[in-house]
């Protein structure tokens, strides 16, 4: 299967190299889209080999993964990873949701930290519970894990669905469209790492509003 990384990033210099760096001893394609940072992220993508597209001003990562997936589609891949720039994401589960798929043929498979919840902050484990939840009731459809952003998605599936969210909330909209499209979704276990060197870039109440709203509106 035909498949490229997709690394959106925003003002992460001090790790990109290591994550494009571990990426690379899995997938040979790797695009990096440069969400308009100002700290040289995307020129130290660029010095690492890798294909980058730049946004000159930052529009959200909802924006920066559109444009790898229409990336994707225009190059003829058969499927999607994305990963977080951060470095919290390590690529040594890629072929974990690669046997996945090989498994199912689901075309979302989500890396799940069901399982990894002894470092993740008691906000952020409140929030994944009651999102995944609410997601898993109003779909009635298990989600075991609604804001993950480590995913395999295929291009079959992205060709098929209209992404309208710009900012996170997009991740959860993928999970909507992949369901009420008649998408299979699967679920791999992985670890993260969370600390002080790795800051949320996320507006709490803001995107909290947003995501409520996206849901709401599509469901």
């Amino acid at each position: 299967m035909k498949t490229v990384a997709i690394i959106p990033t925003y003002q992460t210099a001090p790790y990109i190299k290591d994550v494009i760096t571990d990426t690379k001893n899995y997938l040979n394609d790797i695009l990096v889209v440069d969400d308009g940072s100002t700290d040289g992220s995307g020129d130290i993508a660029s010095d690492c080999g890798v294909k980058v597209i730049t946004h000159e001003t930052n529009n959200g990562k909802g924006a920066a993964l559109k444009t790898g997936f229409n990336y994707a589609i225009k190059h003829g891949y058969d499927a999607v990873i994305t990963l977080d720039a951060d470095g919290q994401h390590k690529a040594k589960y890629i072929p974990d949701f690669m046997n996945m798929y090989a498994k199912t043929r689901a075309g979302l498979i989500i890396g799940s930290r069901k399982s990894d919840k002894a470092d993740m902050s008691f906000p952020r484990r409140c929030s994944n519970f009651l999102t995944s939840h609410m997601l898993s009731f109003l779909l009635c459809a298990y989600i075991e894990d609604s804001q993950s952003g480590y995913r395999l998605i295929t291009t079959d599936l992205l060709k098929q669905v209209e992404l309208k969210s710009d900012r996170y909330e997009l991740e959860t909209e993928i999970i909507i469209r992949a369901i009420t499209h008649g998408f299979k979704t699967a679920f791999v276990p992985i670890k993260v790492v969370y600390g002080a060197n790795f800051p949320s870039s996320i507006s709490h109440f803001a995107d909290t509003f947003r995501w409520v709203k996206m849901v709401l509106e599509e469901i």
